[in-house]
């Protein structure tokens, strides 16, 4: 739900689309290149006003931590199944002012070696469920509307055993993987209605729900991004009793002080639910570096009193940038890391963010290694003292940037403005599968390609057992279309199917096509770096964005099924015909897979 944009040297502005009022800031980028001063845009927030939060519980701290949380456990709520069903709040969308953003400059030379100009023609199977997700109320028809009548929708969702939960701002639905609703549209702050917490009256968005495969559970979790001067930010995390996502949930709210963390995605492991987020201090419009936290995850299974474990890398940044808009890692499939494994964080950088060091270019994968320590937190470490512990060579790139439809924007067919892109960051989720012999960490990131279009960059990383990482498949996903229809392809997610086939989910939209849902893939052992199977369209819009300011996204979510370890779920946004004047956002859940998964 968030809004961030990261400008040079890394220097990002805070935003959520619950927005109330907007105004425009500008924040000079620091750092060592010497190029011109770059803009941060964002809504105001009010400063914090009240008794200050000791350093112990909040970001954007002069300590790196780790620093030790106890979390509040809320009690358990009713099952999902027996709340109320509420009449949905009839509010119009309240939209950002138009933010003028010129495009940011490429780091010198830089050249793409790795895209792909041709479609694949491999045997990816088309849609095998197709059906709609939550939707903008607001115009018909729309099924099942959401409580927020915001921009953007934030879809993401995860497929279980029998039952796929999806999550948008501000609201959560689970279905049959027939596409049944077995539990419609429903505020995200409901399961807390019974609470004395702060999450019963917050509901704003940056929802984020996780299926943990090892303990059978649901997690769904969303911000505090609007405390009162006597509340504290923070992230309410419901953990479900049992297996079934309409049933009752385990509730809790962890505090972050007076820092805002912003755009915050989980993951599972198996020590810890790990969280990543950008800090925003208190009454500041840019962003002071990246926050990491780990949740006593055995404590929340069964509903006991548990602790968080906070780093916070605004303490740890590097000469001239941040560290910021990271990923954890989130484990695929039933078979466990090796024992002990620390939880790994990752951010892809380029010399417009951080100044290369070492006589690189500056086209970088960090890696982070989290290792926690319940027994004595004390001894929990991140990286080496917030210093990545790997840092991987990755081939060049340019970063689109784009601000509420100026710059490197992605056109529309009938639109305004172009639609946000989102370059400046990974894009959920960034995944772990282990194969015995090697376990395999999948990314991706928006791109300029060569062509002028947006591209899916998309990386490979294995890590042999008992040794080091390291790349072993990169490529950006760009391929050439026919004069008459350019795409333009961008807010990817990418997974892998238990035989090691990729696939990647991602919009696709150009001048003459409005924006659309599609996929391709690659199967095991085909050419490294290539998207060898065909590009399959899962669905397509009807409409335009006629919002001005082009927001999307702000991500989507690739899942495997874990019933038979080969399904792809896939859930984004797209568009209606627009009868409200206005970004008319649906969602759309698909499933698909590999002929040769079984």
């Amino acid at each position: 739900m968030g809004r961030k944009h990261i400008p040079r040297q890394a220097v990002v502005a805070a935003t959520f689309a619950v927005v109330l009022v907007a105004t425009a800031v500008a924040a000079t980028g620091g750092g060592t290149s010497g190029k011109a001063t770059t803009h941060g845009y964002g809504i105001a927030r009010a400063s914090a006003v009240g008794t200050p939060v000791s350093s112990s519980t909040t970001g954007g701290t002069a300590s790196f931590g780790p620093h030790i949380v106890n979390g509040t456990l809320l009690g358990t709520s009713p099952a999902v199944s027996s709340l109320p069903v509420l009449p949905v709040p009839q509010s119009p969308l309240k939209s950002l002012p138009i933010e003028s953003l010129k495009a940011g400059p490429a780091p010198p030379g830089a050249k793409d070696p790795v895209v792909q100009k041709a479609k694949g023609t491999g045997p990816i199977s088309a849609p095998i469920q197709s059906f709609d997700g939550i939707c903008l109320p607001g115009s018909s028809p729309c099924a099942l509307p959401s409580g927020c009548s915001c921009l953007p929708p934030d879809t993401d969702g995860e497929v279980g055993p029998t039952q796929y939960v999806q999550m948008v701002n501000t609201d959560f639905a689970v279905f049959s993987k027939t596409g049944q609703v077995l539990r419609g549209a429903t505020p995200i702050d409901e399961l807390f209605a019974n609470t004395d917490g702060e999450c019963k009256s917050h509901n704003e968005g940056d929802p984020v729900v996780i299926y943990d495969q090892l303990a059978n559970r649901w997690l769904l979790s969303q911000f505090i991004a609007q405390p009162s001067s006597t509340e504290e930010y923070g992230q309410c995390i419901a953990v479900s009793t049992t297996g079934d996502a309409t049933g009752s949930y385990y509730l809790y709210e962890f505090h972050f002080g007076r820092t805002f963390h912003d755009y915050e995605k989980l993951s599972v492991w198996p020590d810890a639910y790990y969280m990543s987020s950008n800090e925003f201090p208190d009454g500041s419009e840019t962003s002071s570096g990246a926050g990491a936290m780990a949740f006593e995850r055995s404590k929340m299974l069964n509903g006991q009193p548990a602790r968080m474990i906070f780093f916070d890398e605004a303490a740890a940044n590097p000469p001239g940038g941040q560290y910021i808009g990271q990923l954890p890692t989130d484990l695929e499939g039933s078979t466990p890391p090796p024992a002990g494994s620390p939880n790994l964080f990752a951010e892809v950088d380029d010399a417009t963010t951080i100044p290369p060091t070492g006589g690189g270019d500056g086209f970088d994968l960090r890696l982070w290694k989290f290792h926690v320590d319940w027994a004595n937190p004390a001894n929990s470490t991140f990286g080496q003292n917030g210093d990545p512990d790997y840092t991987l060579p990755v081939a060049a790139y340019v970063r689109p940037q784009c601000t509420y439809g100026y710059g490197d924007c992605v056109p529309q067919k009938g639109g305004p403005q172009g639609l946000d892109v989102l370059g400046d960051r990974l894009m959920f989720r960034m995944t772990y599968r282990n194969f015995g012999r090697f376990g395999s960490l999948l990314l991706n990131h928006t791109v300029q390609a060569p062509n002028g279009h947006t591209g899916v960059r998309w990386y490979e990383v294995r890590i042999p057992t008992g040794g080091e990482p390291s790349i072993y498949q990169q490529g950006t996903y760009a391929p050439d279309d026919i004069l008459t229809n350019p795409l333009w392809r961008w807010m990817g997610s990418v997974a892998q199917d238990k035989k090691g086939d990729i696939a990647a989910g991602y919009s696709a939209s150009g001048p003459n096509d409005y924006p659309s849902i599609r996929y391709t893939g690659r199967a095991a052992g085909d050419p490294l770096g290539q998207m060898t199977q065909a590009e399959q369209v899962a669905y397509t819009g009807t409409g335009p964005q006629t919002e001005v300011e082009g927001r999307w996204g702000d991500y989507s979510d690739l899942t495997v099924d874990p019933s038979d370890g080969c399904t792809f779920w896939y859930t984004q946004e797209y568009l209606a015909t627009d009868t409200a004047v206005i970004g008319t956002w649906r969602t759309r859940v698909v499933s698909f897979k590999f002929p040769g998964c079984k």
